[in-house]
């Protein structure tokens, strides 16, 4: 007797058509869900900064490289997106964003480790590590921070000055708009770019700031005064400084000589 060949069961095309339908439809609600999580406002910043334009490896997602290129984008990402995109996101119109997302994954030829991937972006504990392996990475040299210099306090009083009025119209706004700091803060974009730039970045620590008591007690009676207050303190982000001792830096600068005085 000849043992017959045993032939491997084919599974047919329809079926893998149909099973590759299903798991892009599956990433397609999952990733929507991520997107339009309000835990996680961050992440709409970050598409429109087309921070999903590219897939991460997973040793990016597993070192301080995924944190870096987060804050990159944040920092130096374009808001120009489609109108109704814009208009679909700020009204978590999932039936317009589940089928968008279902497309670019198809169209992009992605794979089901491509699309995990994708979906690892938005885990709470993946960005956590990699910030703090990022935050490892400066803290590598131990002992004090250096003392910032006296001739550097007019960069701070020139970080203040840009800040001042679009803190202001952030102030104005408070009262009248539904929108988050962040959304706030893109649009007044088209007017205070740099501005913007510098407040999106650090939009965690001002918005301690514009709750911090005693911020509030140096300055209650007008708008603009209070904007002054809050532009000295976040001045001082870039150099790590304290709320208080950037606003003395910012002091001593405006009562140095200028460098036209005679």
């Amino acid at each position: 007797m000849t043992r017959q060949k045993q032939s491997t069961p084919q599974i047919p095309q329809n079926a893998l058509a149909e099973e590759a339908e299903r798991a892009y439809t599956r990433f397609a609600d999952q990733f929507t869900d991520m997107i339009l999580d309000p835990n996680k406002e961050w992440l709409i910043e970050y598409l429109m900064a087309r921070g999903f334009e590219t897939v991460p490896t997973w040793e990016e997602l597993n070192s301080d490289k995924f944190a870096l290129s987060v804050l990159d984008k944040l920092r130096l990402g374009s808001w120009l997106v489609e109108q109704w995109l814009y208009e679909a996101l700020r009204a978590k119109d999932r039936e317009k964003l589940v089928p968008y997302f279902k497309n670019l994954a198809q169209s992009g030829g992605l794979a089901k480790d491509d699309l995990d991937r994708l979906l690892a972006v938005g885990k709470s504990a993946v960005l956590r590590e990699s910030l703090k392996k990022l935050g490892a990475s400066f803290s590598s040299h131990r002992g004090p921070q250096p003392k910032l210099p006296v001739w550097r306090y007019s960069e701070l009083l020139k970080t203040a000055e840009l800040l001042k009025p679009a803190i202001q119209k952030v102030l104005e706004l408070a009262g009248t708009t539904s929108r988050t700091l962040p959304e706030t803060l893109q649009y007044l974009q088209k007017d205070h770019s740099l501005a913007c730039e510098f407040l999106f970045r650090h939009s965690n620590v001002l918005e301690q700031a514009l709750v911090d008591p005693r911020l509030l007690r140096r300055a209650k009676k007008s708008i603009p005064a209070r904007a002054r207050v809050l532009a000295d303190a976040m001045a001082g982000k870039d150099h790590k400084l304290t709320f208080s001792t950037s606003i003395e830096r910012v002091r001593q600068a405006r009562r140095l000589p200028s460098k036209t005085s005679s």
